[in-house]
Parts: C-alpha cells; sequence; structure tokens
C-alpha cells in the first residue's frame, strides 16, 4: 500500500534519506542539490517503491494538461538529474529502473518506518553491477608516454582440497597484484549497510598493516611462490571485517624495490621506520617458512612477526605447522592469532563463505597464478603474461586468472585482448562472492574505458571508505580520464582534508598535478609535483620521487624551462636505475628525449629514443614500443632520411595494428602522412590523413583528430584547393583552441598564415605569425619558432622589405643546421636565394641561382619532391625576370606541365601565373587565387 505524504516526513533508503516537507534529499545527513521537478519525481516514485509509475500519471502529476512543455524532454533532463544526485545509472539501475515506453519503478524498497532494507528489489542478472558498490582500482603501471608522444599532446577461492570456512577475503590482496585492483573488504557495506550512517564515524583512519612478504628458508626456488600466496591471504584474512587498513601488495613490492629489501625475517628500527614512512602503514607482518619435503610429511612451517613501525617493538611473534594441501588453515590460524593481538573480531562464517571460491582449485594452476602476480607487481608483464596463460591452461575456469592476464596484457599494449580476457573474467564469476564478482567486472568496465560508471564507482566507495586513499585518487584519475579536470582537483582538494598521513601523501600532490595538466594549468602542475617529490624524498619512497621529477618534466617543458628538464630526467634515471626499474628508466629516456626534440636537438633526442626503445623490446611493453618508432620516426623524418622514417612509422604501425589499438594506429598514420607529403605523393598521404581522421573521430581522439585535419589542409594546399584547405586548418585550430593545447594552436595560426601568403597576403600572415611568435617565446620550441620566422621572411620579401626578411631567414638557417633539421634547412636556402634575387644586382643574382641549383639537387637526392617543385618554380621565376625569357619560360612551362600531370596544382597554377605576369611581376610574389 502507498505511504502517504501526510503521514511519514522523511524516506530513507540506503544511504539516502528525503525530507518530504522540507523537500530535501540528504546522504550520510549532507543535503544533496535537487531542483522542483527531479524531486517531485522521487516523491513520486518512493510513493510506490516496485510498482511501475506509466508517464501518464507522471505528467498528470508534475505537468498537468494546462501546462505546455515537451513532456518528454521535461521527463528526460528530470529523470537525468535524479540519477545524477542519487549516482545511479540507467544502464545498471540500483534506484530507478526504465520501463521502455512505459514509465520508471523505483527498485530500492522501503521499511514501513521508511527505511530502506538494503536488499534490491525485483530480478537482477547474475553478473550485474549496481556501481555505487564496486571499484576497480588501477594500479599505475611506471609512468607510460605513450599518449605524450610528438604525435600527440605535448603526453589495476577454491581450496585445493577441502573449502576452508576459515578464510576471510583473500581475494582481496591477489587481486591487487593480477589486475592493478585495490580491495579492502568493499564486502562490509554489503553484509552491514546500517554502519554507514554517517561520514563522521569513519573519518579517523583506522590502523594499517602491511604484509612484507615470508623469508624462503628451505633455499628451493621451486617454493618461492608460496611467499606471495602466504602474504596475499594473510592479508585478506586481516582485512576482513574492515576492523584494519590493509596495505596493497604492489606498493609492499615498489617499496621493497626502492629500499632494496631481500625477503628478510627481521629488520633494524631504522628500516622499519624508513618502511613505515614509505609505505604509511603503522604495523608490518614478516617473518619466513621452510618445506620440510617428503620426510616432513609435505609440512610447512610458518614463523611470523607482528612489528610496530614507529617504534621498532616486536608486538607479537608465532609459529605454525600445517601442510601444503591446507595452507589456508595455516594463514587463518596464523590470521586469527595476530587478530587476537590486535583487539580484532574473528572472522564470521558470513565473511568466511564469501572467499571459500577466490583460489584455484588445481595446485599447480594456483602455483602458476602466483608467480604471474610477483613477475606483475615488478612489472614484467611479458614473464606474468606467459605463466598467467599456463595457469589458464591448467585451470580454464577460474576467473581471476583471466582478469590478470587482462591486466598483463594492457600493460604490454594488447587492449583488445586484455578486453577478451576482463569479459572471460567477468562470465567466469558467477560462483564468486559478490564482491569479488563486481570487482571482475570492474576490470571488465575498465578494460572498455566506461569512465563515467567508473566516476560513480569511486565516488561511491571513497564516501563509505574516507580513510581510504586510494579510491579518493583512482576517482580524480578516472576524472581526469573522462576529461573532466574541474572534478578532479575538487576531488584531490577533498583528499587533501583526510588527517595525516594520508592527506599529506606525496600521490594526493601527483594527482593535482595530473588535474592541473588536463586543464593547461602547468604553473599548478609543477607546484603540486615539487610538493611531492619533498614529501616523497622525506619518506624515502624513491620511486613516487622519480615519477614526480618525470611529470614535473612536463611541466618545464610546457612553461618552456628546458634548462630545467635534463637535470630531472637525469635524477629519475638514476632512481629508477637504483631500483631496478628498467621501464622507469626508459619512460625517463623518452621524457628527455622529447625535451630535446623540442630544443632542436635530434640527434640526441634519437639518441634517447632508441635507447628506450631497447628497453621497451626487451620487457615487451608493446605500447611504448610502438610509441618510440613513431617518435624516432619523426626524427628521422625531420633529418631528411624519409625512407628511414617510413620504415620507422611502418614497424610501429604494425605494432598498433597487432594490438588493436586504434588510437596508436591514427597516431603514425599521420607520420605516413607527413613523409609522403615531404616526398610529394599527396594521394597517398590524403589517405594516411584521411584514414586517420576517421579513427579518431570513431574513438573521439580530438587531439590527434585536429592533427590530422592540419594533414589534411597542408595537402589540399599542395594540391590547389585553397578554400578546402582553409576549411581544415580552420577546424584543426578551433580542436585545439577547445582542448586547451596553445602550442598546437598556434602551429595552425602559422600553417593560416601561409595560406594568407598563398593569396598575396602579406598583411594578414605577418600578424598571424607574430601572435604565433608571442606563444612560441614562451613554450621555446626551436622548430616552432623557425617555421614563424620562415613565414614572417617570405611576407616581408612580399612587402619588399629585403633586409628584414633577410634577418628572420638568417635566424631560421641557424635553427634548422644547428638542429640537423634537413627539410627547414632546404626551405630556408630556397627563401634566401628568393631574397637574395630580389636584390636586382647580377652578382646576387647569380648567386641566387647557384644556391636554388644546389637546393634542387639536394631535395630530389633526399626525395624531397615539394620542396624540388618550389626550388624550379624560384628558378623559372628568376630566370625570367633576370632578362634570361628563354630558360625562364622553358623552366617554367615544363614545371607547369610536370605538376599538372602529377596533381600539384598550387605550383601548377603559381608557374602559370608568372608566365603571364612576365618581367614586370615582383619577384617572389605568390599566385593570386582568382
Amino acid at each position: 500500500m502507498p505511504f502517504s505524504t501526510d503521514s511519514i516526513r522523511t524516506r530513507s533508503f540506503g544511504v539516502f534519506e528525503v525530507d518530504l516537507r522540507a523537500a530535501e534529499l540528504r546522504k550520510f545527513g549532507i543535503k544533496i542539490k535537487l531542483q522542483e521537478q527531479p524531486f517531485q519525481l522521487l516523491t513520486l516514485l518512493l510513493e510506490r517503491p516496485g510498482e511501475l509509475v506509466t508517464r501518464g500519471e507522471i505528467r498528470q502529476a508534475l505537468w498537468p494538461e494546462h501546462t505546455f512543455v515537451d513532456f518528454d524532454r521535461s521527463l528526460n533532463k528530470a529523470m537525468t538529474k535524479l540519477r545524477s544526485a542519487l549516482g545511479d545509472s540507467a544502464g545498471n539501475p540500483r534506484y530507478v529502473e526504465t520501463v521502455h515506453r512505459h514509465g520508471y519503478r523505483f527498485l530500492f524498497p522501503l521499511n514501513a518506518n521508511g527505511e530502506g532494507n538494503g536488499e534490491l528489489h525485483g530480478r537482477a542478472s547474475q553478473n550485474s553491477v549496481e556501481p555505487a558498490h564496486v571499484t576497480f582500482r588501477a594500479i599505475s603501471p611506471p609512468l607510460g608516454l605513450d599518449a605524450r608522444s610528438p604525435g600527440t599532446t605535448p603526453g589495476g577461492r577454491k581450496l585445493w582440497t577441502q573449502r576452508s570456512a576459515s578464510s576471510s577475503l583473500v581475494l582481496a590482496s591477489t587481486f591487487i597484484g593480477a589486475c592493478g585492483v585495490l580491495v579492502l573488504g568493499i564486502y562490509l557495506w554489503f553484509a552491514h549497510p546500517n554502519i554507514f550512517g554517517s561520514t563522521t564515524s569513519l573519518v579517523s583512519p583506522r590502523r594499517s598493516v602491511a604484509v612484507l612478504g615470508f623469508r624462503n628458508l628451505s633455499g628451493d626456488p621451486k617454493e618461492a611462490w608460496l611467499s606471495t600466496a602466504l602474504s596475499d591471504w594473510l592479508t585478506t584474512e586481516l582485512s576482513a571485517g574492515e576492523q584494519l587498513r590493509t596495505l596493497p601488495a604492489e606498493n609492499v613490492a615498489r617499496m621493497k624495490m626502492e629500499l632494496g629489501l631481500p625477503e628478510l625475517d627481521s629488520l633494524s628500527r631504522e628500516t622499519l621506520g624508513r618502511i613505515g614512512k614509505t609505505l604509511g602503514s603503522d604495523l608490518v607482518v614478516l617473518g619466513s617458512y621452510a618445506t620440510l619435503g617428503d620426510k616432513g610429511g609435505g609440512q610447512i612451517r610458518l614463523d611470523l612477526r607482528l612489528l610496530d613501525t614507529r617504534t621498532g617493538e616486536t608486538l607479537d611473534a608465532l609459529s605454525q605447522t600445517g601442510t601444503q594441501t591446507n595452507l589456508f588453515d595455516l594463514v587463518s590460524r596464523s590470521g586469527e592469532h595476530l587478530r587476537a593481538k590486535l583487539g580484532v573480531r574473528s572472522v564470521t562464517q558470513e565473511e568466511a563463505a564469501q572467499v571459500a571460491f577466490a583460489l584455484p582449485s588445481n595446485p599447480e594452476a594456483a602455483r602458476l597464478y602466483s608467480e604471474g602476480l610477483t613477475k606483475l607487481r615488478v612489472y614484467d608483464a611479458l614473464a606474468a603474461h606467459d605463466l598467467l596463460t599456463k595457469s589458464i591452461a591448467v585451470e580454464p575456469d577460474f576467473a581471476l586468472s583471466h582478469s590478470a592476464l587482462a591486466s598483463a596484457l594492457a600493460r604490454q599494449g594488447y587492449d583488445e585482448n586484455a578486453k577478451a580476457e576482463a569479459k572471460k573474467a567477468f562470465d567466469l564469476s558467477a560462483h564468486l562472492s559478490r564482491a569479488e564478482r563486481l570487482l571482475v567486472e570492474g576490470r571488465y568496465r575498465e578494460a572498455t574505458l566506461d569512465w563515467e560508471k567508473a566516476i560513480e564507482i569511486y565516488r561511491a566507495l571513497f564516501d563509505f571508505f574516507p580513510d581510504n586513499l586510494d579510491y579518493g585518487i583512482a576517482l580524480a584519475s578516472a576524472q581526469v580520464k573522462a576529461g573532466n579536470g574541474k572534478a578532479a582537483l575538487a576531488t584531490v582538494a577533498a583528499l587533501q582534508t583526510l588527517s595525516p598521513p594520508l592527506g599529506d601523501d606525496p600521490r594526493v600532490d601527483l594527482a593535482e598535478g595530473n588535474a592541473a595538466e588536463s586543464l593547461g594549468d602547468f604553473k599548478r602542475m609543477e607546484a603540486a609535483t615539487e610538493r611531492a617529490m619533498r614529501k616523497a624524498a622525506a619518506s624515502g619512497d624513491s620511486l613516487v620521487v622519480a615519477r614526480a621529477k618525470l611529470d614535473q618534466c612536463w611541466a618545464f617543458e610546457h612553461l618552456g624551462a628546458f634548462d630545467k628538464v635534463q637535470e630531472a630526467v637525469e635524477e629519475a634515471k638514476q632512481l629508477f636505475t637504483a631500483a631496478h626499474d628498467q621501464l622507469g628508466y626508459a619512460n625517463a629516456l623518452t621524457v628527455g628525449g622529447i625535451a630535446l626534440e623540442d630544443q632542436g636537438d635530434f640527434l640526441g633526442a634519437k639518441k634517447d629514443y632508441e635507447a628506450s626503445l631497447a628497453v621497451y623490446q626487451v620487457t615487451g611493453g608493446k605500447v611504448s614500443a610502438a610509441s618510440a618508432y613513431d617518435n624516432i620516426g619523426d626524427i628521422l623524418l625531420y633529418t631528411g632520411d624519409l625512407a628511414g622514417a617510413q620504415r620507422s612509422y611502418e614497424k610501429g604501425l604494425r605494432i598498433y595494428r597487432e594490438i588493436s589499438l586504434p588510437g596508436g594506429v591514427a597516431l603514425v598514420e599521420a607520420g605516413l602522412g607527413e613523409v609522403y607529403l615531404a616526398a610529394g605523393r599527396h594521394i597517398e598521404a590524403r589517405k594516411m590523413f584521411e584514414d586517420s581522421l576517421a579513427i579518431c573521430r570513431q574513438i573521439g581522439d580530438r587531439n590527434k583528430e585536429a592533427a590530422a585535419l592540419s594533414g589534411m589542409g597542408r595537402t589540399l594546399r599542395l594540391e590547389g584547393d585553397f578554400q578546402g584547405a582553409q576549411r581544415q586548418e580552420e577546424e584543426a585550430r578551433t580542436v585545439f583552441a577547445e582542448i586547451g593545447d596553445k602550442a598546437q594552436e598556434a602551429r595552425e595560426v602559422v600553417a593560416l598564415a601561409d595560406l594568407s601568403l598563398d593569396r598575396a597576403n602579406s598583411a594578414e600572415a605577418i600578424v598571424a605569425a607574430r601572435q604565433a611568435a608571442s606563444v612560441f617565446e614562451q613554450t621555446k620550441t626551436m622548430r616552432d619558432e623557425a617555421m614563424g620566422d620562415l613565414i614572417q621572411a617570405k611576407a616581408l620579401l612580399m612587402e619588399g622589405k629585403h633586409t628584414e626578411a633577410d634577418v628572420y631567414i638568417e635566424r631560421t638557417t641557424k635553427i634548422a643546421q644547428s638542429s640537423h633539421d634537413r627539410e627547414l634547412e632546404l626551405q630556408a636556402r630556397l627563401m634566401k636565394a628568393r631574397i637574395q634575387a630580389a636584390s636586382k644586382n647580377a652578382a646576387d643574382v647569380n648567386k641566387s641561382i647557384r644556391g636554388l641549383d644546389g637546393v634542387l639537387a639536394e631535395a630530389q637526392a633526399g626525395s624531397f619532391e615539394a620542396i624540388a617543385l618550389e626550388a624550379r618554380l624560384a628558378l623559372g621565376e628568376i630566370e625570367l625576370s633576370s632578362g634570361n625569357h628563354a630558360a625562364g619560360r622553358v623552366q617554367l612551362e615544363t614545371l607547369e606541365k610536370d605538376a599538372r600531370r602529377e596533381g600539384f596544382h598550387l605550383v601548377a597554377r603559381k608557374a602559370d601565373a608568372a608566365l603571364h605576369v612576365g618581367r614586370d611581376r615582383a619577384m617572389g610574389t605568390p599566385f593570386r587565387d582568382q
């Protein structure tokens, strides 16, 4: 029977409360902004929970007949706002279900007193997700630069014998290492939803504990996998019930790399203090194990100690013995002992039941799975891939092995394969506990890049567990990836209000830097990464220091502070080397290479790119290797090795196609388009740019879309389609402006200035070039500055200002020669020859002709067909204007025919115009488009 709004003042469901008299929606007692119509719609649905409320009933209640509105639009708008306030999803509804063409149904039932009972009403798919209750924490791999390459923006059980009823959430830690997912006992929300009545009781951080691992005393490397298995199982045993905050296994692995810690069963007080600061952990568990072999009946002895990181005091020590066939019982007994020592209640049967299906049933599969996790945690995705594949071969129906393999594939760049494995894991997850099943689906959703759902999930989890820093950082990361940097900064602000040490964690500052970068606020990014470095250095977290230094390099590069980049890169390389982090070292090389490239040191950049490529090939980083080939292709293109550039781009293209990464394919196709354009193969160039553009629009990559548009514009210009070129370049400029890439926008301004010169509008070109120059002065990218100078020299020559034009062309030549930029150097020499010829001095004219002969020969030898055509045009015009009419006419007539036959209509029309105008035409004046 429906409730009366007069008899009940409030309605509550889950964490929400509706005050009908005050017309307020509150979550955890905090008012949620909701406009009048969405609130009325919620009230109407709450009157009949579980029942269909038809569209007609909604219209009659909210928009009576005398109200003139677009009903469908108004209703959709109100429902969107209501779902946003509830954090609900139309695709996977928790609160409001859409009954297509009929109406809506409120799913979450109310008790007679208005209290929600925490169970979903009606039927739901066994694998359906309620986004408010699941997370998939993507643990960041070593800093990847694939999205920051020059072509883009400059840039994470069944028992072997008998299931144990005394287990706890084993999935939590093992899933962390396998999939980059952080789990801190989310199941508590399902088991005890009423404890989350307010946020105040959750603000104080829980005691934190890190399981550091166990030393293998047997000396048999075949038994080394037990250290990972025992550590993960004990971590989840301690996390059950959420009374303790356990540290992710990959954080522990990273700390060991940073501090150079072996598998020790004892640590000094000083080392313990460093560990505590690095991990942010109050307590650590460590110890050793020994397998007693066949003579011992397959028994294992586990010795462990519980230590206080602040005092160095040993709080507890114990020894337990068990068998390999019943390791779970061994870990459970050890965990129960530690829980009792720490005053934490025992694991309930309900909690134990939730992890009964969280281990491979086959011992060999379990060994391979644990070994795969170990490799994944130290960034050896190639070895992890092999081990996890073997584990799946032994036990193909174990969901978590597929999810772990998905993570390994993603780190290697096989995104489509990773998505397929994540889907397999999801399909196999029905037998897992509810939390585990949702986590597996979370990994699948992450693989499909559904960031809107990810944001809902992370926000809900951060609300539920405000002392779990990783949930907040994950939320900020998802918001950045969804293109909402402002929301990410708001999340960071909330993280910074957490009590120490959580709010002071350097990763929060890194998150702020990433959000600021997405908004183009590089000063804030630099300041945030500087804070992260100071904090990480104080706690001994050297890998976070290294990451921060590389992030800071991006800020320096965008701020034009190139003098600071190489020092930071060198320091990062030393830190990565000390931690034996090969990928981190390679990424530092790449960052340094990009900085050198921006400064015009192409040979130095090429050396760094090739060195990083060698590491990526060894470690199996497919995406990084493909990106390195793209970077190397850029350098080879600039330095005049068009054939080498084509080969390098094609290697990158093969990898991107192999791993089915469309964004990478689009990036490299644009690079190949540049090669073909420089070589005069404009038809092939146009196809590459068109293919790249189509991919970018399909996947929504606006940065690469704009780059492809720019390439299309330059191709159309060469083909004589001025209007088409103008449209493409203007659209590219608009896109770059909208995404906040000022440097790329300025490059488009220069391209548009070149089009102005084609229309003989020198004044417009000069204004545009100088506008772009003000941006290039800030970014200090040498090639951009030189291209701007080249355009100004052309415009000034058109106005007869030979001396001023010569100043600009000398600057362009100097930059081109120092950077070994072959194409730019040829263009500068060609322009220099035009300036010399404009003096009308016979000696200068002869020098000009000799210079153009040299440019023509070198352009033809280097396959720079477009420059060769321009050189032939200049020779014909100079011969004609200097009185050598016959030679000039022959040159221009031949050029006009050749260019028209090959489709270079811009040059053909300029040659034809020069022939008709004759000697009275001013030297160097381009063709006027009629």
